[in-house]
């Protein structure tokens, strides 16, 4: 298991599930790095913004907060499910709420 985190919430003692790379594609820290302050800093300095670690250590939605995210979506597109656009809209945002969560 693996959560895609902001930098500012990693902290020391978390390990990285993949490799950090630079806009180039070289990879700045491989995976299985320990996370520490130093590394953090490094990375806010070089505007790396979110990092994939290993576990799940941010506690995200629960089931319930998550069916009433969809439910009040739904809701939203309610109107405009019969048009294949505004469907596949909502099915965007829906991945968005989950890569979120």
């Amino acid at each position: 298991m693996e959560q895609r985190i902001l930098v500012t919430q990693a902290a020391p003692g978390m390990t990285l599930a993949r490799p950090v790379l630079l806009p180039d594609r070289m990879v700045l820290v491989g995976e299985g790095a320990p996370v520490t302050e130093l590394l953090i800093g490094q990375l806010i300095s070089r505007g790396i913004k979110r990092i994939v670690v290993r576990g799940n250590p941010l506690a995200g939605p629960g089931k319930q907060e998550w069916e009433a995210r969809i439910a009040a979506l739904d809701e939203r597109f309610s109107r405009v499910q019969a048009n294949p656009f505004m469907r596949a809209m909502r099915d965007v945002v829906a991945r968005v709420l989950a890569r979120r969560s």
